[in-house]
Formats: structure tokens, sequence, C-alpha cells
């Protein structure tokens, strides 16, 4: 009978683990986790150690997939309910859940998920697993339009991160700081954060290009579209960045930049790349926003521009509906069609009170 390794062994080397997923490195993670399957089985039984490994696997796919939901687990599976657990492992158990609900863009349920994680914060004596945590509570109150909240917490983030020296996520918060200046308003602001951003960059290239991208954004919000394209064909000449999911959103904003300035030969192509990405990385907002280009720009089918704002008002997208619905108002007054251009005003003000309105109790 070959020798047992004790529980606790195993469970450092899976600590070990887990600290390589949160400071992004991501090469020495996958060594490591060849090594802890290596030493699984000759584990003294241990349902607590078990379930470590299981929620730590699961993030590892997660993050090393880079959010490609076609190497993501289908779900989570639930601490069996004989198992003890303790606050920590509580706390892990709800965070990962809350990040798997993030990749599959169910902001509400993912941001319900921190929230509990949340108030279990305190038994986490780890500085780099506090900065991640609120990293990701403050992008998802970004992404459901909660800035000045997102802010707060990516800023404890920030900090957190910089003084750790993790300098991959320091920028990643940056890129989303400088977003919700876009957002409320101050261009400028959110440009110079990203120009800085950029300097810290170098050497990183898929966070260069994310930078890159975020810059075409904000040209793209400032309608300066020449300037957008620029940014975006930058991005999308790194390797790095084309070829992952956000590759293919950078190719979907490039061709909505080009449909813009009216070069629709040089548009179709990336558009038709743009499309089979978000298909590929099933991603609900991008196959949406294909679906709105189609019908303004392509077919001039108002009805497919209808059925893309009905599926993001399905997932509660409120910002994306108020931002397509009035590209589309601002299209349709310019063909001269004022009832459309109002139809689609009113759907954005709609949106965009119902994004201001729902007030934090509403997403705990």
């Amino acid at each position: 009978m070959g020798r047992t390794i004790r529980s606790e062994s195993v469970g450092a080397k899976i600590a070990e683990w887990y600290s390589c997923l949160l400071s992004k490195s991501y090469e020495q993670a996958i060594i490591l986790k060849e090594e802890v399957k290596q030493l699984l089985p000759a584990m003294d039984p241990s349902d607590k150690f078990m379930a470590f490994y299981s929620l730590v696997e699961f993030k590892h796919q997660i993050l090393v997939s880079r959010y490609d939901k076609n190497e993501c687990p289908e779900e989570i599976e639930p601490i069996s309910e004989k198992t003890e657990i303790d606050h920590l492992l509580k706390y892990l158990y709800y965070f990962v859940s809350g990040q798997y609900e993030f990749t599959q863009e169910r902001y509400r349920s993912a941001v319900k998920l921190f929230r509990k994680a949340e108030r279990l914060l305190e038994y986490v004596n780890d500085e780099a697993e506090e900065a991640e945590f609120y990293q990701y509570i403050g992008l998802v109150y970004y992404r459901l339009n909660h800035y000045l909240i997102a802010s707060s917490y990516m800023e404890q983030a920030n900090v957190l991160f910089d003084r750790l020296q993790y300098y991959e996520p320091a920028i990643n918060c940056q890129i989303i700081t400088a977003c919700i200046h876009q957002e409320l308003n101050n261009p400028e602001k959110g440009e110079a954060i990203l120009k800085q951003a950029l300097e810290r960059a170098k050497g990183i290239p898929i966070v260069y290009g994310q930078v890159l991208r975020t810059l075409g954004l904000n040209k793209q919000g400032q309608k300066k579209f020449d300037e957008a394209e620029t940014y975006f064909k930058r991005a999308l000449d790194i390797p790095e960045h084309k070829n992952t999911i956000f590759g293919a959103k950078s190719r979907y904003n490039l061709s909505n930049v080009l449909f813009n300035q009216g070069k629709i030969e040089e548009a179709l192509p990336h558009f038709q790349i743009a499309k089979a990405g978000a298909a590929y990385y099933k991603s609900k907002e991008y196959n949406a926003r294909c679906l709105f280009t189609e019908g303004l720009h392509i077919d001039k089918n108002y009805d497919l521009v209808d059925q893309a704002i009905a599926q993001l008002q399905k997932e509660g997208m409120d910002f994306e509906v108020s931002e397509l619905a009035e590209e589309a108002a601002h299209f349709a007054e310019k063909e001269g069609n004022t009832r459309l251009a109002l139809k689609y005003m009113k759907v954005a003000h709609g949106a965009r009170l119902y994004q201001h309105t729902l007030g934090v109790d509403s997403v705990v």
C-alpha cells in the first residue's frame, strides 16, 4: 500500500496554487494544479479539502480560460451538506460562484453572491484575496451602472494591488476607473488614466491590447470615429488580444466605427469576423450588438434592431439598451424618420431612468 499524504499537506499545496491565480501567475498555476492532481489519490480522506480543491479548480478554469465560455465548466458543483466547512471555505464558495455568474453575463445574480461573500470577508486574512474581491464586486457594480459604488471598490482594489506589486490586475482596475469617468461624462479624465495605464502595460501584451481597446471606446463615445478606428486596429495587431473574447469585441467595435464613417466595404469583413466571434464565445451582449448592427447598417431592417434591444432588455443590460437605442435614434433622425427617432429616444430614456433608479437593495 502506498504512503498516505496528510490532507493538510495537500491543502497547503492547493493554497499555493490559489495564490498563483490571485497574482495572475497562470503558468505556475498550471504546474501546481498538475502537482495537486498527482497528490489527491494518496491523500487521506477529507471532504473539506476536496471541497477546497473543487472550488480552486473551478476558479482556475474560469481565470486561465480568460472567460472563454467554451472552456469554462457548465456550472459549479454545490458543496455537500455533509461537508463541515469553515467561514473561509464558505466565502470562497460564494465568491467563486459569483465569478462564474459574471462569466455568464448574469450580473445581478453575481452581485448577490458577491454580497454574501462580502459578509464573510472579515475571515479572509490575505490582502491579495481582498484585492481581488474588491475588483470583482467593483466590476459587477460597473456593469450594473452603479458607478460611484463601483469606483469606491475599484479604488480599494487598486491600492492593494499596487502595494502587492500585482501589475496586471492593478492596470485592469485603472481601465475600469477610466470607463467610469467616461460614463460620468468626463472622457478627458478617463483618457488621462488610460494613457498612464498604457505606459504601465508595456511588456504585458494582453493588457496592453485591453488598454488600447478602451482608448478606442473612449474616442468612440466622443464620436471621434477616426481616432477610435486607429486604437482598435492597434489592439487587433496584438495576437494576445486578437485571439481572445476581447479581440472579438474589438473587432465588433472596429466594424461599428467604420460603419459610422460610411466605410461600408471595409467594415463588412470585420463585422462577419466579429459576428462569428460573438457566437463562438457565446456572448449574449455581443450577439445582440451584432444583430443590431445587421439591422441598422447592413439590412436596414428596424425589426432586427428591435429584436436586439429586446434581447438586451431580457438580460437586464440597461446601459447597453440605452446606448443602442440612442444610436438607432440618431440614425433614424439622419434618415428623416422622426417617428422612429422619437420611439428609440423614449426607449433610451426609459433604460437610463431604470438604471439610475435601480437601488442597491434590488441587487442584494
